[in-house]
């Protein structure tokens, strides 16, 4: 487990109030949007829209493991 980025961790210290870390996915923090829709926080910093799937693949796979 190789832990969060330097570009990451500044990323999260400047998240505006209404944005919730709910997760991760294959390492990288999984951030809900106030609107609703879900970024995940790549390893350069930046948010990327990811979808509903991924917060069913993600439980899944902890029901698997």
């Amino acid at each position: 487990m190789g832990g969060l980025t330097e570009s990451q961790i500044a990323r999260l210290a400047t998240l505006p109030g209404d944005h919730r870390v709910i997760g991760e996915r294959e390492g990288s923090p999984v951030v809900a949007r106030p609107d609703g829709r879900l970024a995940c926080l790549q390893p350069n910093g930046r948010l990327a829209a990811t979808t509903l799937v991924s917060r069913v693949q993600s439980y899944l796979c902890l029901e698997r493991c």
